[in-house]
């Protein structure tokens, strides 16, 4: 895949440098361990949000997974699954409470987390990075053009957005959007709906005029700190990030872009595609 430099966009003022900033270094290192480190992205084979009271499964996991009436997990399952909480075997009904690990057959092993009914469950194989062929993420160079201060916007009180979601067949769901975030480039305002897909995660999901060309058909992330409405922030594009959906597509059901956080023009900044090793 083409990694050579791509000339920024008409109205840049700065030329993309051939050597990033420190912080923006170690920013690329700690993305690439989200990624593909010992608790990475890549080794995830099942992933589910775990609300409601009655039992349901995971796919390719044990167990039958429920939230008690006081607003905590569970699991039931026989001691002939082998499936383990903070190192003790399942047998019948336990409570996992947030924080615990867990492990399953086949050197599994994963870790629950949440508080009051909404927990998620996340399974991991460390084989899993091996079999995708993973080897690496393509980007555009860095360009601190694309940096800005942008501001968190108030938005009404318990504001949900209708918004697309990966699922196979696609589905909606009404996602809460705290505030917005209001960034100038090139002398015009764009003012972005940020999604708190998940409790105490803020995350733009934006389209823009690479799309379907350099960038994929979906979109991009820019995930954002937890701040208050009127406070201002760094906004650095060279920081957009791939879906996770494009690690396993049947494991991330990532939400989609607003409609109306679409940028037209060609954000030439931030992750391109993965790359993959031909097996």
């Amino acid at each position: 895949m083409d990694t050579q430099h791509v000339p920024p966009r008409p109205q840049a003022t700065k030329q993309a440098t051939t050597s990033p900033p420190a912080d923006y270094t170690a920013w690329r290192a700690a993305r690439w361990n989200e990624i593909a480190g010992p608790n990475g992205k890549a080794k995830v084979v099942a992933n589910a949000r775990i609300t409601a009271r009655e039992a349901r499964s995971i796919p390719g996991v044990p167990g039958q997974w429920s939230i008690t009436q006081a607003g905590a997990l569970t699991v039931a399952a026989p001691a002939d699954d082998n499936v383990t909480v903070n190192g003790d075997v399942v047998d019948g009904t336990v409570e996992v409470p947030s924080g615990s690990s867990l492990a399953f057959d086949g050197g599994r092993v994963g870790f629950a987390g949440g508080a009051d009914g909404f927990y998620g469950v996340v399974v991991m194989d460390d084989d899993a990075l091996t079999r995708s062929g993973l080897s690496g993420i393509d980007t555009y160079p860095y360009d601190p053009a694309w940096v800005f201060e942008g501001e968190y916007r108030p938005a009404p009180d318990g504001r949900r957005i209708e918004v697309g979601r990966l699922t196979s067949p696609r589905t909606t769901e009404a996602i809460l959007a705290p505030v917005d975030l209001a960034v100038t480039i090139d002398g015009t305002e764009h003012v972005l709906a940020v999604l708190e897909d998940m409790p105490g995660q803020r995350l733009i999901v934006f389209t823009d005029e690479t799309n379907g060309s350099g960038t994929p058909e979906i979109g991009r992330w820019l995930v954002l700190p937890q701040l208050e409405p009127g406070s201002t922030l760094t906004v650095d594009l060279n920081q957009a990030t791939l879906s996770h959906h494009h690690l396993a597509p049947d494991v991330f059901t990532c939400p989609l872009s607003p409609p109306s956080n679409h940028l037209p023009l060609r954000v030439e900044a931030g992750e391109r595609a993965l790359v993959r090793t031909t097996q």
